[in-house]
């Protein structure tokens, strides 16, 4: 008669509770053991089930036995690998034995809830027919880590083996699965075990685990039932999140010329996006080191699966001024940034950003006369600078404007000389700074025209040149006056 499964399995995180083989025990687990603790309960009535055999085996080759306490309790542990899965077996007379595969890790618990099913229920009793079919039942996961990365390295397969009716086969008509990687990156991965046989409901498990190269895995099962083979399509299981690569290292900022000069606690973020020699994104919680010679640095940042983190850069002391805190070529104001890991081979992978520090804007005239007298229908052109006290362009999105003013008359019906003024670069005598670091025509050095508007006009009018700066670091007003004709 087929033994018919009507577990209905939940698994919860892991717990930081511990507990032991026995009830009584409040022992944890230890590195190189896993443990599986939980309830098992009757289907029908939902109450525990006491004095039920708990077998189990891991695929790590250990074994263990238990039996349930009087609330339905089991606690027990195997020694296993840093990843691995084991097979119970639960036994009880008069109810069905049930077999599932779980699993588990080192150094952590596994809790479940099994259901057992009194052989009095009724269901199919006239066993299943020869296998006809092979299901693919998942991957858990279906991505896994390259070997060594420090992630999850592997995956659990499971498979049902059917009859022509699609019902899975049972014990009777167990069928032995032969598990090859087909198109697999070639780095080493491998499954295990393999051949692997159906249990009483026609289910087979086995792991993959990664190589050292990423890649995409095609995996088949296949068997013989007589002169025949069948077959499944291949199941994809993808190896990802290599080892750092230098060539795929980038270190980037959102902004690199930071208005932060002699001011504190202003964070500016710095991110990191790492790949690996397949272009992959490197394993989730791959570390890297920032430091930075101005400043504060938090130090390290652990990537996400898209191998990408961010840290910060603190502003204040040391500013990056002087031997030892400034970039050595460019001077005063700027620093490097460094952000470091380390590859397969234990080498140094590295990258850095140059970032400058500016402070407030301080407007300085380069060609401006004490006044200025334009004749009638001319202009005169103006050159000045935007630049902080270290000659320094200001942060993006700095807003530099020139305007002219004309005082109104005293008789509001006279005619009045216009005056049209321009900024270069700049369009409408405005302009805003992109992020620049150097200092140049378009970044600290600007030019402006003021023209006299009414030709047929031709008397002296008093004129105010202006030129304004606003933004991120701050604000100024530089302010000349002269006549137009």
């Amino acid at each position: 008669m087929r033994t018919i499964l009507w577990a209905a399995l939940l698994m919860a995180a892991m717990s930081a509770v511990s507990i032991s083989c026995k009830s009584d025990n409040s022992t944890g687990p230890v590195t190189g053991q896993g443990k599986i603790s939980g309830t098992v309960i009757d289907k029908t009535t939902k109450t525990p089930l006491a004095d039920v055999k708990v077998s189990a085996t891991s695929f790590a080759g250990g074994t263990a036995a238990t039996t349930t306490d009087a609330n339905g309790l089991f606690n027990i542990s195997l020694p296993v690998d840093s990843t691995s899965a084991a097979t119970l077996l639960f036994q009880k007379s008069g109810w069905r034995d049930t077999t599932i595969v779980y699993p588990i890790g080192s150094n952590t618990i596994t809790q479940v809830t099994i259901v057992l099913s009194p052989t009095s229920v009724i269901g199919n009793t006239g066993g299943s027919g020869l296998a006809q079919t092979i299901a693919f039942l998942g991957a858990s996961p279906q991505e896994i880590a390259v070997r060594g990365v420090g992630g999850l390295e592997t995956a659990l397969l499971t498979w049902e083996v059917r009859d022509s009716l699609g019902l899975p086969i049972d014990a009777a008509h167990a069928l032995t699965l032969s598990i090859t990687i087909q198109n697999g990156p070639g780095g080493g991965e491998y499954v295990s075990p393999s051949p692997i046989t159906t249990n009483t409901v026609g289910q087979a498990f086995t792991t993959v685990t990664s190589g050292i190269r990423s890649g995409v895995m095609q995996i088949v099962a296949s068997g013989t039932v007589g002169t025949r083979v069948i077959t499944t399509t291949p199941v994809r299981v993808v190896i990802d999140a290599g080892f750092p690569d230098q060539t795929h290292f980038t270190i980037a900022a959102p902004i690199y010329n930071l208005p932060v000069l002699q001011v504190v606690n202003v964070h500016s973020p710095v991110t990191v996006l790492i790949g690996d020699r397949w272009t992959n994104p490197v394993a989730a919680g791959t570390a890297v080191y920032f430091r930075s010679s101005a400043g504060v640095m938090q130090p390290s940042v652990f990537t996400d699966k898209n191998g990408q983190g961010t840290a910060d850069l603190i502003s204040g002391n040391p500013l990056p001024i002087g031997a030892g805190h400034a970039a050595v070529l460019q001077g005063d104001g700027y620093h490097y940034i460094v952000g470091r890991t380390i590859d397969q081979n234990g080498l140094a992978v590295t990258d850095s950003i140059l970032v400058l520090w500016s402070g407030h804007p301080i407007i300085t005239p380069t060609s401006f006369a004490s006044n200025f007298d334009i004749l009638n229908d001319g202009s005169q052109t103006f050159t000045f600078t935007v630049a902080d006290y270290l000659g320094h362009p200001m942060a993006a999105g700095t807003t530099i404007t020139v305007s002219a003013m004309v005082p109104p008359p005293s008789n509001p019906n006279a005619a009045v000389n216009q005056v049209t003024v321009g900024l270069f670069p700049g369009q409408n005598g405005s302009y805003t700074l992109p992020d620049v670091l150097l200092p140049g025509p378009g970044a600290t050095d600007f030019t402006c025209r003021l023209s006299d508007g009414t030709s047929n006009i031709n008397q002296q009018t008093r004129v105010t040149l202006s030129v304004s700066v606003s933004g991120p670091n701050g604000a100024a007003v530089y302010t000349i006056d002269g006549y137009v004709h």
